[in-house]
């Protein structure tokens, strides 16, 4: 990312995320607010090489095709926030992470600005520096069957971002559940999905490669149950979805969609308990629980 374009404040467009006159407070001076633009990337086709280093000679042809998207909401990250463009970026994309996970997982980023998207219009041509961030087909596709509860479920983001974001820059682990996460939605293959998801749930759970699917079944339960009935269902529901990884990693394909699904949920209750107890469990917290201790 070039640092002398965006070293002042970035906007963060995002798509999918209605607030309507509702504007949220972040710590370290962050907003989110509501605003509109349409980006759009028509094709265009050149079929000369260009003699000088520079441009394309013409003629240029306008084809069908390339993008377009609308921003409904814009995230503002000051430069106090972050010592440098990629601090910042951090931060934008830690965000998004927590309104997928929490608010609305068919939320978007579709581009970075360097001014804020409303002031786009009354600007000079040329002054706006627009970077295109997330444009792939969500081959997956997770949605929220009702839309009512989006805007309460923001204070959560708000109280969570903190943690999440001390999380994204201490623990690897994280990090990669985080990003198996975030990403699944694009991967274009549904075993792939199934064995990114439990790449991520392997990192945390499986200490030890013995008997790792009882082993990393069992912990799993014990981490999000107490002791009993439930946890034990549980551990026999986690086993089975881990057998569908395991054919998925082989080339067998024994999953379906539901499977998919409920993977994308057993890491994302992970995820949720990573984040309000601020860390991620160690091999002695897991097997203390484990054994109700």
């Amino acid at each position: 990312m070039p640092p002398d374009v965006f070293a002042g404040n970035l906007y963060v467009g995002l798509s999918d995320l209605t607030l309507g006159d509702k504007a949220i407070e972040f710590p370290l001076s962050i907003k989110l607010e509501s605003t509109f633009a349409h980006i759009m990337s028509p094709i265009t086709v050149a079929f000369a090489r260009p003699t000088t280093g520079g441009h394309h000679p013409g003629p240029w042809k306008a084809a069908r095709g390339g993008f377009g998207q609308d921003i409904t909401a814009q995230i503002t990250i000051p430069t106090s926030a972050g010592p440098s463009v990629d601090d910042r970026m951090v931060i934008a994309k830690t965000i998004v992470f927590l309104l997928r996970l929490w608010t609305d997982p068919s939320i978007v980023m579709p581009a970075l600005s360097n001014i804020p998207f409303s002031q786009i219009a009354h600007a000079d041509d040329g002054v706006a520096q627009i970077m295109p961030l997330e444009h792939r087909r969500r081959i997956f596709q997770l949605g929220l069957v009702d839309q009512s509860q989006v805007l309460d479920s923001l204070t959560w983001v708000v109280d969570n971002f903190t943690s999440a974001l001390t999380l994204t820059k201490e623990s690897a682990e994280f990090r990669l559940a985080a990003h198996a996460l975030d990403s699944g939605q694009f991967v274009e293959d549904s075993a792939l999905i199934l064995i990114s998801l439990w790449g991520a749930l392997e990192a945390i759970f499986s200490p030890s490669p013995s008997e790792l699917r009882f082993r990393v079944s069992a912990l799993i339960s014990s981490y999000l149950n107490p002791p009993g009935s439930k946890r034990m269902e549980h551990q026999k529901q986690i086993a089975e979805l881990y057998d569908k990884r395991s054919a998925a990693a082989h080339g067998k394909r024994k999953h379906d969609g539901d499977d998919v699904l409920q993977t994308f949920e057993l890491l994302r209750q992970v995820l949720i308990n990573m984040i309000r107890e601020g860390k991620v469990p160690t091999r002695i917290h897991l097997e203390n629980k484990l054994f109700g201790c």
